[in-house]
């Protein structure tokens, strides 16, 4: 059984992060207005882009206590390499999303314009942040699994999840609703399995989500790259570490095939025309 200790540091580790988020968020947006780092919104509206890197800015020193005390007052036998490697894999597809938040050109869009343009010999910060992430995704993969076979379903999975979030970041709160409901979906199955150390790993993470959520619902800015991939690259590692390989594999033919859809259709318009997911899209939204 848990003791109360237990259930409070856990409890402390996603409200802690998801307040001092909430309270810093406002001075980003002042920050990035000065500085002009706008970007046109569905409104046409011009709105702060890229204040997701909070969500790493802010995780990371209640990581570092987190760590502390787990160690100090739980005793808990951690996996230093799942540690690691969550935080390694966060930062870096954060990192390259908000490269691409800052310098990318709005004149190339989706996965077939970046491969063609790289095709054409243009370099864009979308086909840097693609490879980027693909590699990310290779070598979490590898170090979970032994065939090479699943190293390459999870590696697609994982690459596929990153995007599939950036996808949904369309219009205010949308993504990180879809987010919340695979975390709860994943979450769960982590729990009832008992595989569930990741979950834990990633609850400041969590916290940092649910601390931004307001200004995101609101669309005083939009968190851009650097928050959308780093909820998709979190997502897709949770559920690759519920999912065994059928699992892996159908979620990869899923997931090629919202791909192949959102490349010819409007998901806004999809879901604009479908009466509940309009009404869950809507759900909260403030503008």
């Amino acid at each position: 059984k848990k003791s109360l200790l237990e259930y409070v540091l856990i409890l402390a580790t996603v409200l802690f992060p998801a307040l001092t988020t909430h309270f810093q968020t406002p001075y980003f947006i002042d920050l990035f207005q000065d500085s002009k780092r706008l970007q046109t919104n569905f409104k046409g509206e011009l709105i702060p882009q890229g204040i997701g890197i909070l969500f790493i800015l802010c995780s990371l020193p209640w990581y570092a206590l987190w760590l502390v005390a787990a160690k100090l007052y739980l005793k808990a036998a951690i996996d230093m390499t799942a540690f690691l490697l969550l935080l390694w894999a966060l930062l870096a597809v954060s990192l390259l999303g908000f490269i691409d938040d800052m310098l990318g050109a709005r004149n190339v869009l989706g996965l077939r314009g970046h491969f063609k343009a790289f095709l054409s010999g243009q370099l864009t910060t979308g086909t840097l942040k693609a490879m980027g992430g693909l590699l990310v995704a290779f070598v979490v993969s590898n170090l979970w699994s032994n065939r090479l076979g699943e190293i390459m379903v999870s590696t697609l999975v994982l690459a596929l999840f990153t995007n599939l979030l950036n996808l949904l970041d369309l219009r205010p709160g949308r993504a990180i609703k879809f987010y919340l409901c695979l975390f709860l979906v994943f979450g769960l199955s982590s729990v009832v399995s008992g595989n569930y150390q990741l979950l834990v790993l990633m609850l400041p993470f969590i916290g940092t989500v649910i601390g931004y959520f307001p200004f995101d619902l609101k669309a005083s800015c939009m968190m851009g790259d650097a928050g959308s991939n780093v909820l998709g690259i979190s997502a897709g590692m949770l559920a690759v570490s519920q999912l065994d390989y059928y699992g892996k594999l159908t979620a990869l033919v899923f997931l090629i095939a919202v791909h192949l859809f959102a490349e010819r259709y409007s998901l806004s318009d999809i879901i604009a025309h479908n009466k509940i997911l309009s009404l869950f899209d809507n759900l909260g939204r403030q503008n």
